[in-house]
């Protein structure tokens, strides 16, 4: 990474780092990597949050439930009183990126602009929401995959501060938020997924695209459970939800690295990681992580060539019994069903009931993709 200076040293993923890049352009990113709580082999490493220093400074995400003051301490070593910036960005609703709203809003009083679709699920729906100990939380979390017991200790806070939040709606459309800085609605991974161009020269990407891991993607199924909300403004559950719309927003990012090819790619996870700095060459990892869909998609029909099976048989056959530990289990089950979504829509698959499949013996899914 060129143009870089350290202001404040971490530990041998990140975390406490406090980094300035300056772009060619003398855009200033200061880079604030607050600690993220996920640990074995499904680490993440810190949440690496972006303050942008442009004509009207502001801040990309506030990293997960009780960073916002250690995210204040880290802007005040970089020498940026909280109060000048004007706006806080969240590049979308998962909660290791704007757990921190809250604690930040206190301490500095910054207004909150995100995607139409954040704002519709932050808000509780009591009538519409799942029975049991999910009727009082947000939308945003109905479809959650892990246990009432992770709720509990670290959820409850949270979903008590996001019903009362003021935010300014960005829509789908390319959104200018600064003088050559403007936002990407790139769903998929999320429904309310954010980008951010600056000045033609570099990407915060959020989740979208990471160094190193595959981000997961949403199933189209999310999309029932929050139907009675979305469907007036989204009535279609592929326009915001599924692996479809997630490769979807990565063929658009290929259409920015073709015409970029030297853009500088900030992501939220994993920027510097074990000692090193992971350089993103966006072409080049967005064709990394088609392929990597493709080779699933090749398993997934592999595992069930011989006869149907349950969502839990293709995951243990198909992942690392080290990656089904704890709500690993959950996260790999997402990952499958993802898939699966898609092999019915290209016709390789058939879901004779739910989440058990069988194959149709057709292979048109690489077709599909690569188009």
């Amino acid at each position: 990474m060129n143009n870089l200076k350290i202001i404040q040293k971490g530990d041998e993923n990140g975390n406490g780092m406090v980094v300035k890049f300056r772009l060619p352009s003398g855009l200033e990113i200061i880079s604030l990597p607050t600690k993220n709580f996920y640990g074995g082999h499904w680490d993440l490493g810190p949440t690496w949050n972006y303050a942008v220093m442009g004509d009207r400074p502001f801040l990309v995400d506030s990293g997960r439930f009780g960073q916002g003051s250690h995210l204040v301490d880290m802007l005040e070593s970089a020498g940026i009183q909280p109060d000048a910036l004007e706006f806080v960005l969240i590049s979308h609703s998962h909660e290791d990126h704007d757990g921190g709203l809250a604690e930040l809003i206190a301490l500095t009083d910054i207004k909150i602009k995100a995607h139409t679709v954040y704002d519709l699920l932050i808000r509780q729906y009591p009538t519409l929401a799942p029975q049991g100990y999910k009727q009082h939380f947000p939308a945003k979390c109905w479809h959650c995959i892990m246990p009432e017991s992770f709720f509990k200790e670290n959820c409850l806070g949270y979903h008590r501060v996001l019903q009362n939040l003021e935010v300014e709606r960005i829509g789908d459309e390319v959104t200018v938020i600064g003088s050559g800085i403007s936002t990407l609605h790139l769903p998929g991974h999320s429904p309310d997924s954010l980008a951010v161009m600056l000045n033609e020269e570099a990407l915060i990407v959020g989740d979208v695209v990471l160094p190193d891991i595959t981000p997961w993607p949403t199933r189209l199924e999310q999309y029932e459970e929050a139907a009675g909300i979305l469907a007036p403004l989204y009535p279609e559950a592929g326009s915001i939800f599924g692996l479809k719309r997630y490769l979807d927003s990565l063929n658009e990012l290929l259409q920015i690295a073709e015409q970029y090819p030297d853009i500088l790619v900030f992501p939220a996870h994993r920027l510097y990681y074990r000692n090193q700095w992971n350089t993103i060459r966006l072409r080049e990892r967005l064709h990394q992580l088609v392929e990597h869909h493709i080779q699933r998609f090749a398993s997934i029909l592999d595992i069930l060539a011989t006869e149907e099976k349950e969502v839990d048989e293709i995951v243990r056959l198909h992942f690392r019994e080290s990656l089904l530990k704890g709500p690993g289990k959950l996260m790999a089950a997402n990952e499958i069903i993802s898939h699966a979504e898609v092999l019915v829509a290209c016709g390789d698959l058939v879901e004779v009931k739910k989440h058990r499949y069988a194959v149709t013996g057709s292979k048109n899914f690489e077709e599909f993709i690569r188009s």
